[in-house]
């Protein structure tokens, strides 16, 4: 049997918390993406209402899976959601900057676009949480 250490500064990483923001986050993701392509295919071509829509849809999902789930939170705290909201704010302005410069100066596909922007605002996404959102002694 192969016996791999992992070193302290990936520890961080790969926590019982991250693990569960991942699995979120990749839930809420998809569901985000497919909220983003009905709405495009299904509603109206506009791509920048498509994803005002799908972030309503992205937070409201991930507040309530993250709150509970993943950060354990056991009631509702106003003051960390006005934080969630706000980090969520952040990121749609982000995703929005990407896909402006994506689909309307490079013109490239609203979907693969879309694809691309949600890399960098999980990981926005993920250090404002944990570090603002729902910070704890446990996780500084």
């Amino acid at each position: 049997m192969v016996n791999i250490q992992i070193p302290k500064y990936f520890n961080r990483f790969l926590s019982k918390q991250s693990i569960k923001f991942v699995v979120v986050g990749v839930f809420n993701t998809i569901v985000g993406f497919l909220a983003y392509a009905l709405y495009i295919y299904f509603i109206h071509n506009n791509y920048l209402q498509a994803l005002v829509f799908s972030h309503v849809i992205g937070v409201a999902n991930s507040y309530l899976w993250n709150n509970r789930w993943t950060f354990q939170q056991r009631k509702y705290n106003a003051r960390s959601a006005v934080k969630f909201m706000s980090v969520y704010a952040v990121t749609f302005f982000v995703n929005l900057f990407l896909l402006t410069i994506l689909v309307d100066t490079i013109e490239m596909n609203k979907l693969i676009a879309q694809a691309i922007a949600l890399f960098l605002t999980t990981l926005v996404s993920f250090f404002g949480h944990k570090y603002w959102s729902f910070r704890t002694s446990k996780n500084l």
